[in-house]
């Protein structure tokens, strides 16, 4: 496991299991600060350590203060300077999670995106706040996955789920704030636009899963409404939150909704909701009803 630290933010914490980069725009962990490149760095897992290999940047990479000269392994207690940022190990090899369903990195991906969405500006509609309907979503056992079928293959399906959630996105009228590897962090001027964008997702997932079944992706959603905050370009504020909290609450296959979002878009009575179910937030007070969509009932 690995921390990287950029000034103004919270810290990352990421099990590298497989090679990945790193940069402000990348397939992989994207990082606002401007002094890096946009393929900066990449990160492999290497017996004892992580090996660090500068991919051309501009500005170099430190390890220990001297300048990186082709792959090279760091281990606990060295230091990885790359632009304002900077990369410790936290954990050795031999203590990996127990189980890959305890992933660390899987159970934060969701936050990392959160966390990364003032690296881009706003769309314009989004830039007065106001409200909003936001979502986050990611896939199952995305590092399950990339490890079984090998990086090009991964970074393959990868491509096509991403493009497959942008286009839906665009056809609803809604705005991508922010991506990170599999996670997506979205907003929505209209709850039901939301709602009806997600059950098409999965759709368009059940159908390509049905045809090529070595290739299928889950994905879990959650989504919450209410007055979100915009300032330095930044969209924050409880909706924000509450919308990331209750997508890491949801499992593969499955759309959570606020109960704020329930009572804007039942009204219709088009849509079909299956169980609800009371749980505790990680950082916010007293319990929330999440409540299940069935996207695989039909609606207009």
């Amino acid at each position: 496991m690995v921390r990287i630290c950029e000034p103004g933010r919270t810290p990352l914490h990421l099990v590298i299991r497989r090679p990945i980069a790193v940069g402000r725009d990348c397939d992989g962990v994207l990082l606002a600060d401007a002094e890096l490149s946009r393929r900066h760095l990449q990160l492999s897992a290497t017996a004892g350590g992580v090996t660090v290999q500068d991919l051309g940047s501009t500005n170099g990479t430190l390890v220990d203060g001297t300048a990186l000269d082709g792959p090279t392994l760091v281990q606990a207690g060295q230091v990885v300077m790359f632009g304002q940022c900077r990369l410790e190990i936290v954990a050795g090899a031999d203590q990996q999670p127990s189980s890959l369903d305890d992933d660390p990195m899987r159970r934060t991906s969701i936050d990392i995106v959160a966390a990364a969405a003032a690296a881009e500006p706003l769309p314009p509609l989004l830039s007065q706040g106001g409200t909003l309907t936001i979502v986050f979503s990611d896939i199952e056992q995305s590092t399950r996955r990339g490890a079984l079928l090998g990086d090009e293959q991964w970074m393959g399906l990868l491509a096509f789920h991403n493009s497959l959630v942008r286009r839906h996105v665009e056809r609803r009228g809604g705005f991508e704030v922010k991506s990170q590897g599999d996670g997506f962090m979205l907003a929505f001027p209209s709850a039901r636009s939301a709602v009806l964008c997600s059950i098409d997702i999965m759709r368009a997932l059940d159908v390509h899963a049905r045809s090529r079944p070595t290739d299928a992706l889950r994905i879990r959603i959650g989504m919450h409404a209410g007055e979100a905050i915009v300032e330095d370009g930044d969209l924050f504020g409880k909706p924000v939150v509450l919308a990331a909290r209750i997508a890491s609450q949801a499992r593969g296959g499955e759309i959570r909704v606020s109960s704020l979002v329930r009572e804007i878009v039942e009204s219709r009575g088009d849509l079909v909701f299956g169980d609800s179910r009371d749980v505790q937030l990680k950082g916010l007070a007293g319990a929330y009803s999440l409540h299940a969509i069935d996207w695989t009932a039909r609606h207009d």
